[in-house]
């Protein structure tokens, strides 16, 4: 079977929104928003949940798990963008779990004010994009075609489902471990976050929080989709005998 490069990425908004007590006021007020929207980010993609569990009261256990919880949808997501068939295997899958650790361990951004416009509370974030996807595109690409060529030529004929998914899956995490530690980033994405007031608390909504998890992943959705779409249009012409093993 011919690989297929690449899927669309999707993004998953967690539903982890902690509901805060509303007892500050005036610049006090927009300080504690700011603190909260900061360390709401650095708890689910830098593991640094120390501010986060003071602001919001989460117990330490709680911030450890929605951090698990961001990572291994990361994990997941890569999966499946890159095609990968690896939920199963006992190598793999906590492997890619780690690269998803290493990969949100590079996230950067700031919070830059909290402000009041027309009685509704802002904060602006910019967020620098983690450009690992695209900066290995090309690489992946190379990888694809020359796994296809070898597929092509017999030598994974003998090979078991299982192993033969392994060996691709492999591969592609090879790619992106050796690329992580000298990644590049993107152009700064700026959003500007609502703050949501109901009687004495107050939180962001899980539009917001998708917006910043899109941002601090970048991804040329639109490019890739149109490769996909022109692999699979190849690939249905010639499938490969490994398919039939």
């Amino acid at each position: 079977m011919k690989h297929q490069r690449l899927n669309r990425i999707v993004f998953f908004a967690l539903s982890l929104m902690v509901i805060l007590s509303l007892t500050a006021c005036g610049a006090k007020r927009e300080e504690r928003y700011l603190t909260y929207v900061d360390s709401l980010i650095s708890a689910n993609y830098l593991n640094a949940s120390e501010e986060y569990t003071r602001t919001t009261g989460a117990s330490q256990d709680e911030a450890d798990a929605m951090y698990l919880q961001n990572v291994t949808r990361l994990a997941d997501n890569l999966e499946s963008f890159y095609g990968l068939n690896i939920s199963s295997d006992t190598e793999l899958a906590p492997r890619m779990v780690e690269l998803a650790k290493k990969i949100y361990s590079k996230a950067r951004f700031s919070t830059d004010r909290s402000y009041k416009d027309n009685n509704i509370y802002y904060v602006d974030v910019t967020i620098y994009p983690i450009d690992l996807l695209n900066q290995t595109h090309e690489d992946v690409l190379n990888y694809v075609n020359d796994f296809n060529s070898r597929v092509d030529a017999g030598d994974y004929n003998n090979y078991e489902k299982e192993d033969y998914e392994h060996e691709f899956a492999s591969g592609i995490i090879d790619i992106l471990e050796g690329a992580v530690d000298n990644m590049s980033y993107a152009d700064p994405v700026n959003l500007k976050i609502r703050i949501i007031q109901s009687d004495s608390n107050f939180y962001i909504s899980n539009e917001d929080f998708r917006s910043i998890d899109m941002a601090i992943l970048s991804t040329d959705a639109a490019k890739y989709e149109k490769e996909a779409a022109a692999a699979a249009s190849s690939s249905d012409a010639s499938q490969s005998d490994a398919d039939e093993k």
